[in-house]
């Protein structure tokens, strides 16, 4: 029987790795960036938010989806920067929804990769 206790950080990284498709485990390198997000006021929502935004952004290109790993998601010195990348496409999500196709090569509805505006608001 697996007794496990889902941890703030564990619930992220198991919604990293459902977001982006990717397997990483709970182990303290894993994790780790994730708690110190956490200690420096961060929350759930927002580290939901970078991971979703990094993915459109990086998942389909080749150079950047190598980076798309918690250490690099939740480095300090790069955490900050995305949480407000994320709140720019709040604040134009038509914009960015055009950005983000084009940086996906979408040409046609069966590639679409969603509403940006219905992630972000209007």
């Amino acid at each position: 029987m697996n007794t496990e206790t889902i941890t703030p950080e564990i619930e992220i990284l198991n919604y990293f790795n459902e977001i982006t498709g990717k397997r990483f485990k709970p182990i303290k390198s894993n994790t780790n960036p994730i708690s110190a997000r956490f200690k420096a006021g961060y929350t759930k929502e927002q580290m939901q938010e970078v991971i979703q935004l990094k993915t459109l952004e990086w998942k389909n290109n080749e150079v950047m989806a190598q980076h798309l790993c918690p250490t690099t998601i939740f480095r300090p010195s790069n955490f900050d920067k995305y949480v407000n990348q994320v709140e720019t496409v709040k604040a134009n999500p038509q914009q960015y929804k055009q950005y983000y196709e084009k940086l996906n090569k979408v040409y046609k509805p069966a590639d679409d990769l969603g509403d940006i505006a219905a992630m972000y608001g209007d």
